[in-house]
């Protein structure tokens, strides 16, 4: 029997003091005014789980990234603040083709063509030689999105990132140090970003300068044509893209607030705010932002005082976007599309659960502020019913699954969760969502038994006609559970603690034995000296 303990939600705030770029489901760079956590996803696999983006402070050292100046034709200028070396000097030529901007990555096309006089490793630098300060032995990250635009590269042709250490007077210090051979050919039609680590070596270094290097050879014609996009440089790591047009720009700091709950939700707010010097009309509905509850008005010209009197004011359910972490798993957020959400739970959180879920896909990622992305995982929701006959395996509809649940988050205190129920041209809905601690009582035995409540009921008049009315449902399950003699005292008394407590009880692999809900009762016999067996009632949770 797996038990997984919900972590209470409240209201998390968060605060970053810039703009910040993430990755839309699309695909597209987007930008995110201050103060909003971004969700991105992976460009380069939009089917991945997204995941939320916290990042330290860091500056891109790189002035101008977005083609600044940058002007079109042969011999153009490249953009304000790049230069070239060993180019015009061995014979070749470069031109700027094409300015654009493909999926909101500013991007220039850079052709460089003609009959070399000699070898000659040739560069297209991002920043002049005393543009960006360093010190010995600082670590740098170099990142830029690349692609072969038009043209073809010759098997032998070596093209890398790369970094020049130098003098106060800006005299390169010995031969530069290059990153890993980048072969654009493989990467058919995509624009990748790839990225290079240093740290400088030389007691000399005053200055660096980041730069795309390629390898050129005497008497072999080269034509070709290289898409730049957003270059990137910065201490430490790579990070999302900081565009910058002029100076280097710092992007602040992502700062989660203390407690554990809702940091973010795409669900809005439309319910209007009480407010104690506002006249409200009968039936008129408010939400108290401290409790996230609705309370409908009971009389006109209802003016002042308090929503818990009850003359006044009559309690209702949960606000829309907190219908999914309220106690109720009948009452369901929606929204059109998807609904996304990000929680940080403040424990180690290793178990997830979502019920009376209306969707066709889950996508579900826990990320770390300090390591990053840790898990991800996208579960399709639509199931074959299967069946065993031909008949049956052809022609049953499928069903759609209406919970999840998994124990695999890996344990980080510390993570954010990144939840994305999808119903694309559709509402998704969910009635229950809980993350939170993972405890195994023991294995659950055979005779393991389901049950379903319905509070519905039927009305019928005296000529024999009928009435139903709908209402709630509710799951319930009978459990023996398997308990080792020397965890008896744990159990009984994480049971006691837990008592009245909503909790996720998973007794078997089907959907029908994980049950949202509180025990009724427990009953431990102890046939012997190892193993002992507890009769679990559990009630489900309307």
């Amino acid at each position: 029997m797996i038990i997984i303990d919900p972590v209470a939600m409240g209201d998390v705030s968060f605060s970053r003091a810039s703009e910040a770029t993430y990755f839309d489901a699309a695909g597209v760079l987007q930008t995110a005014p201050p103060d909003t956590l971004r969700v991105t996803y992976d460009p380069a696999d939009l089917s991945k789980a997204p995941y939320a983006l916290v990042e330290k402070a860091k500056t891109n050292f790189i002035r101008n990234n977005t083609m600044q100046g940058a002007v079109v034709g042969t011999v153009a200028p490249l953009p304000t603040g790049w230069t070239t070396s060993s180019v015009a000097g061995v014979g070749l030529s470069i031109e700027v083709t094409e300015i654009g901007s493909y999926s909101g990555i500013d991007c220039v096309d850079v052709r460089i063509f003609g009959t070399p006089s000699q070898n000659s490793g040739s560069t297209i630098d991002f920043a002049l030689a005393n543009y960006i300060a360093a010190l010995p032995e600082q670590l740098f990250a170099l990142s830029c999105y690349l692609k072969l635009a038009a043209g073809s590269i010759s098997p032998n042709f070596n093209l890398a990132l790369s970094l020049s250490e130098r003098t106060s007077g800006g005299a390169q210090i010995g031969a530069a140090a290059n990153g890993p051979i980048i072969n654009l050919g493989s990467q058919a039609d995509l624009l990748i970003r790839h990225d290079f680590y240093k740290t400088t070596i030389n007691a000399d270094v005053r200055f660096v300068v980041p730069r795309l290097r390629f390898n050129v050879y005497g008497g072999q014609p080269t034509d070709f044509t290289i898409r730049i996009g957003l270059p990137q440089f910065e201490y430490d790591e790579v990070t999302s893209p900081i565009k910058t047009s002029g100076a280097a720009v710092t992007r602040a700091a992502d700062v989660v607030g203390p407690g554990a709950g809702l940091v973010y939700s795409n669900v809005p707010i439309t319910e209007q705010v009480y407010n104690a010097a506002t006249t409200y009309a009968k039936d008129a509905v408010v939400y108290n932002p401290a409790t996230h509850l609705t309370h409908r008005s009971m009389i006109d010209t209802n003016k002042g005082g308090a929503l818990t009197d009850l003359s006044k004011w009559a309690k209702g359910v949960a606000t829309n976007r907190w219908k999914m972490f309220d106690e109720l798993n009948n009452t369901q957020t929606t929204n059109p599309d998807e609904i996304v959400v990000v929680l940080t739970p403040e424990v180690i959180s290793e178990g997830f659960y979502v019920g009376n879920v209306q969707a066709d896909e889950i996508h579900l990622s826990q990320a770390d502020a300090l390591e990053g992305l840790v898990f991800r995982e996208t579960t399709s929701l639509v199931e074959s019913s299967g069946g065993s006959s031909y008949y049956d395996w052809c022609f049953r509809p499928p069903y759609y699954k209406d919970y999840f649940v998994t124990q695999s988050m890996l344990p980080y205190a510390s993570g954010l969760v990144t939840v994305v129920l999808r119903r694309i041209g559709g509402v998704p809905k969910c009635g229950m969502c809980i993350v939170g601690p993972v405890d195994d009582f023991g294995p659950s035995l055979y005779g393991l038994s389901a049950e379903g409540k319905d509070y519905s009921s039927t009305l019928f008049e005296f000529d024999g006609t009928s009435e139903t009315v709908f209402r709630p449902y509710a799951k319930r399950m009978s459990v023996d559970v398997q308990v080792d003699n020397t965890q008896i005292d744990y159990v009984q008394q994480r049971l006691f603690e837990r008592r009245q407590r909503l909790l996720v009880w998973i007794g078997g692999p089907y959907g029908a034995t994980a049950v949202c809900g509180r025990y009724e009762s427990f009953k431990i016999v102890i046939p012997g000296l190892l193993k002992s067996d507890m009769a679990l009632q559990i009630g489900g949770g309307v």
